[in-house]
C-alpha cells in the first residue's frame, strides 16, 4: 500500500499526491472543505476546488462534507442580505453543475448548524487576543479592508478579528482530519491544532489534531496575466460564461505585444494564453509542440490568434456542459434547496451529540447531576 507523502519537517502537512483518491490509510477520514459564497464561481475555483472535490468524492474512504460558509461573509453584507442568499443559491447550483453529488457528500450551510456558533463561542475562551490575531493572513485580509474605498464597508469588526476562531469550530465540530488548503492558510491549521490540542488536554477530550492537505494544482492568472483571478479585478472566466463571454476575455489576453511577426522569435514567460493551455489542454504533447514553434520562431509558427482560438474551443468545451446543467437545476430549485437542507440536518443530529459531549467534559450541562 502506498504511504502519503508527508513531510517530516511538517507533519500536519500532506503533499496532495494522485494516489491520495485511491487510498488514505487503511480507514475512514473526515475531511472538510468548503467555499464561502461571496460571489460566482469561476475557473480558478474549478480548478483549484471543485475538479479535486470530484476526486475525494469518489474516494471510498473519504467522508466529505462541503461547508458554505455563510457567516464568513456575512459581516459584509449587513445590510444587503439578499444578495447574500443569492450567492448561496448560485453556488450551490454550480456545485450541482459539476456533477457534485448530495448523496455522496453533505452540502452543509454553516447557519443551519448552530452548534457551529456555540462552539465558537466557547473556543474564543481558549484564545488568546495575541495569538488569533498574529495570524498572517488575518492580517493580510484586514489591510484590503482598511484600504478599500469611502463607499464600501471599510471597517473591521470584531467578528471579522475572531473569524479565524470560527473556522476552528468549523473544523473541530464533526472531528475533521484532512483539509485542503493553499499553503498560505497553513497558519489556520495550526492554530486550529492549537486550540484542539489545548481543549484535549484541559477535558480529556480526543478531537482529532487536523492536517493540511495542499494542492498541486498550479495558480490560473487572471486574464490580464494578474496573479490572482478575481471579480473585483474583473480578470475571470467564469462557469456560467457563453461562448461569446469566453471569445472576450480569451481575445483580451496579453500575449506578446513584441512578436510583429510569424516567424519573429521570442518567449512564453508571460504569454497569458499558453499559462491557460499549461492547465486546461489535455494534448501535451500538441502543447509542447505549439510552444516550439511559437519561441523559435519558424516559417511554420503560429499566431497568438490561433492559440486564442484553441483555447477558446477548449474551455467551451469544458463550460458548455456546466451551462447546461445550470439551467436545469434552475428550472428545478427544489432539488437545490433540498440538497442543503437534508445535507445540513443529516450532520447536525450527530454534531449536537459531539457538542454536548465536549459540554459534559467541561462540566456545563446537567447542573442538577452529581
Amino acid at each position: 500500500m502506498k504511504k502519503i507523502n508527508i513531510s517530516n519537517k511538517t507533519p500536519h502537512v500532506i503533499r496532495w499526491v494522485e494516489d491520495f483518491k485511491y487510498k488514505v490509510w487503511d480507514r475512514v477520514v473526515n475531511c472538510l472543505t468548503g467555499m464561502r459564497p461571496s460571489g460566482r464561481l469561476h475557473l480558478w475555483h474549478f480548478k483549484w476546488a471543485l475538479e479535486n472535490w470530484l476526486l475525494m468524492q469518489d474516494t471510498q474512504n473519504i467522508k466529505n462534507n462541503f461547508l458554505i460558509a455563510d457567516y464568513q461573509v456575512l459581516w459584509d453584507h449587513l445590510w444587503d442580505t439578499e444578495r447574500l442568499r443569492s450567492a448561496v443559491v448560485n453556488m450551490v447550483i454550480d456545485w450541482l453543475s459539476v456533477w457534485l453529488d448530495p448523496k455522496k457528500s453533505n452540502f452543509v450551510v454553516q447557519s443551519y448548524v448552530p452548534e457551529f456558533a456555540e462552539l465558537f463561542n466557547l473556543l474564543t475562551m481558549f484564545t488568546p487576543y495575541s495569538v488569533a490575531t498574529n495570524n498572517p493572513t488575518l492580517k493580510d485580509e484586514m489591510k484590503k479592508i482598511e484600504n478599500r474605498w469611502e463607499w464600501e464597508n471599510s471597517s473591521v469588526s470584531l467578528w471579522f478579528i475572531n473569524y479565524p476562531v470560527s473556522q476552528v469550530a468549523d473544523i473541530m465540530l464533526p472531528k475533521w482530519e484532512i483539509v485542503p488548503v493553499w499553503e498560505d492558510q497553513i497558519p489556520h491549521i495550526e492554530l486550529a491544532r492549537k486550540i484542539i490540542k489545548k481543549v484535549n488536554t484541559m477535558y480529556g477530550t480526543s478531537f482529532p489534531l487536523p492536517m493540511a492537505l495542499i494542492s498541486e494544482t498550479p495558480r490560473l492568472v487572471g486574464t490580464d496575466g494578474n496573479d490572482k483571478m478575481s471579480k473585483s479585478l474583473w480578470n475571470t472566466i467564469y462557469l456560467t460564461a457563453t461562448l461569446n463571454e469566453i471569445k472576450k476575455w480569451v481575445n483580451s489576453m496579453y500575449t506578446d505585444s513584441w512578436k510583429t511577426s510569424v516567424s519573429a522569435p521570442w518567449n512564453i514567460e508571460n504569454h497569458v494564453v499558453f499559462k491557460y493551455l499549461d492547465i486546461f489542454y489535455s494534448d501535451k504533447v500538441h502543447l509542447e509542440e505549439l510552444k516550439k514553434r511559437y519561441i523559435e520562431g519558424w516559417e511554420n509558427s503560429v499566431w497568438d490568434w490561433e492559440l486564442k482560438k484553441l483555447l477558446v474551443k477548449i474551455l467551451d468545451e469544458l463550460i458548455s456542459p456546466i451551462r447546461e446543467k445550470r439551467e436545469y437545476y434552475k428550472n428545478n430549485m427544489d432539488l437545490v434547496i433540498s440538497s442543503i437542507e437534508e445535507g445540513s440536518e443529516n450532520v447536525r443530529k450527530i454534531w449536537q451529540e459531539l457538542l454536548q459531549e465536549l459540554k459534559e467534559k467541561m462540566w456545563i450541562i446537567w447542573y442538577w447531576k452529581s
